[in-house]
């Protein structure tokens, strides 16, 4: 009788062996390549069912979120004080208020200069944009006089570093040190330097990002003193 004997296999092609009416590889269940598809079906359901649900939100959040309303922007370098949200000071409420030392050790105090418009300025001695602005406010500070208040506050240098600045560029305004970089924080910045308008009242008319132009601020100020300022007048 002959005797089947088992075919020679190449080199690298598995051995495969008899179960029932289908052939195998060694090691593989039966029924293994079914339960596999069944996994992937179920990964890929639930994918596609975080996505519809990702997508939906999305789109209502677009559909029922008004465009947010942003400050006028010039040169500036930017901060990263992380996002704004709701606590972001806005036109028509008071700016928040605060007790910093200048560069002498004197207290500067927001409140004590109501009764005048204030630009709060934020700036620092390494930012380019203030570098170049810096003339324009001694300049202004000096035509206005007593009548409009610029407080530069100082964002997160030392005292030393502030001084040195201030004689050169013949600085003639208050120059309140956030040294911690809380006021900062508290005004959302978005970068340096940037200015808040103030009313006599205390209340913010104005917010501009970016290096302010003179004609710009005069226009603002002027606004403001008056009684009828509009943002989108002064550009």
């Amino acid at each position: 009788m002959n005797q089947a004997h088992p075919q020679a296999l190449e080199p690298g092609e598995p051995e495969l062996i008899e179960d029932g009416d289908e052939l195998q590889e060694p090691g593989r269940q039966p029924g293994q390549d079914s339960n596999w598809r069944d996994v992937g079906v179920l990964v890929l359901g639930i994918a596609a069912v975080a996505i519809a649900i990702v997508s939906v939100q999305w789109v209502r959040e677009r559909a029922v979120s008004p465009p947010a309303t942003r400050a006028a922007t010039g040169e500036y370098s930017s901060l990263n004080l992380g996002p704004a949200g709701d606590g972001a000071p806005k036109l028509g409420q008071p700016a928040p208020g605060f007790q910093l030392l200048g560069p002498e050790g004197e207290v500067v105090r927001l409140e004590d200069f109501r009764g005048r418009p204030v630009l709060i300025n934020f700036w620092a001695t390494w930012c380019v944009p203030c570098r170049k602005e810096t003339p324009d406010l001694v300049g202004l500070q000096s035509e206005w006089g007593t009548t409009v208040q610029i407080l530069g506050v100082n964002y997160y240098e030392s005292s030393s570093a502030v001084q040195e600045f201030a004689r050169n560029f013949s600085m003639n305004y208050p120059l309140p040190l956030d040294s911690d970089g809380r006021v900062s924080g508290s005004y959302k910045l978005t970068g340096l330097p940037e200015t808040f308008f103030l009313d006599a009242e205390g209340v913010i008319r104005d917010h501009r990002i970016g290096q302010v132009r003179p004609e710009v601020a005069k226009c603002i100020v002027e606004g403001i003193q008056v009684g009828n300022h509009d943002p989108k007048a002064c550009r």
